[in-house]
């Protein structure tokens, strides 16, 4: 149950990131708002890594190198492909093409034999999605004239999920903390080119002079901090669809703060959706706390002879 615990702090965090990331944008660009909010993510980790046991040790990489190297470029990709592609798609389209994730984790765990789905699961799966896309509002959507931008949504989906993937194995010598210190401060490196991409740097000069925005700023990065290991954390004693499955009920969080902090009001089908999303994890659990100790394990929810096909898969 360790693993639920963590994939609930998941989704608290990333709702509250999420909540002030809307407020961030309004003094800052993309660009500017990852590379400013990750130097106080990379300043808070660092600092965390170095001050409990074992120190900078826990930053050798030996073997792993290769592997942090290719979740940091991965993680570049992912950033450079979700926000380029507003410039060819609608933020409506992306909210709702980005959740393809999960049946990308479906199909990578399933071709590898890295992970084992049941039909009870499988069948839960289909309803949370459809109540995802009634709370966030998607069910009106016209993609005519968007193709190229949701290819990238799509294209981004697709390596976040192939990434999870990456982490999970990195995971098995490596501390969440360090991990997250890692992806985080290589792949800053992807909002560094966004800054040249938008080319607006008179509007982030004009905001370093509001003491206000370098706080939000500041602020989205620590939580951002907190967040990212607790990922790490389920990612490394849950399978990846289940963690994936979980982040479905950031938006139904999102719109709970929206609804608390600035009188957002839901539809009734949106309460629906949330329902339908809440209910389906409810059931998740059920499945998981009655599930044989034979089919699940601590580091992915499958079987022994998928632990046996995941050493001998390119991804173990």
């Amino acid at each position: 149950m360790q693993g639920i615990a963590f994939a609930l702090l998941t989704v608290l965090t990333t709702a509250a990131w999420t909540l002030l990331l809307r407020h961030v944008l309004e003094s800052w660009s993309v660009g500017w708002a990852g590379v400013l909010s990750r130097m106080v993510t990379v300043a808070f980790l660092g600092a965390w890594v170095l001050a409990r046991g074992g120190g900078w040790r826990r930053l050798r990489c030996g073997e792993l190198r290769g592997w942090v190297l290719l979740m940091s470029a991965v993680s570049i990709a992912i950033n450079l492909l979700l926000f380029g592609s507003l410039k060819y798609t609608t933020a409506t389209h992306q909210a709702l093409l980005f959740r393809t994730d999960l049946l990308f984790a479906l199909l990578i765990g399933g071709a590898l034999g890295l992970e084992r789905i049941r039909a009870g699961e499988l069948f839960l799966l289909p309803v949370m999605l459809a109540g995802m896309v009634l709370v966030t509002g998607n069910s009106n959507l016209q993609f005519r004239g968007h193709w190229i931008g949701d290819l990238m949504v799509i294209g981004a989906a697709f390596f976040f999920a192939a990434n999870a993937f990456v982490i999970q194995r990195i995971l098995r010598r490596m501390d969440a903390e360090a991990t997250a210190l890692y992806n985080h401060a290589l792949s800053t490196l992807g909002f560094v080119v966004l800054i040249f991409m938008e080319g607006n740097s008179g509007s982030a000069l004009r905001a370093l002079q509001r003491p206000q925005a370098l706080i939000s700023a500041a602020t989205l990065g620590l939580i951002a901090a907190i967040s990212l290991p607790f990922y790490y954390a389920a990612l490394h004693r849950m399978a990846v669809w289940k963690v994936r499955a979980w982040m479905l009920a950031t938006p139904v969080v999102t719109a709970a703060g929206e609804w608390l902090l600035w009188k957002t009001r839901l539809s009734p089908l949106q309460w629906l959706g949330a329902a339908m999303v809440l209910g389906g994890l409810g059931v998740l659990i059920a499945m998981e706390s009655h599930a044989p100790p034979a089919t699940s394990s601590s580091d992915g929810g499958g079987t022994t002879a998928a632990k046996e096909t995941q050493s001998k898969s390119p991804l173990g």
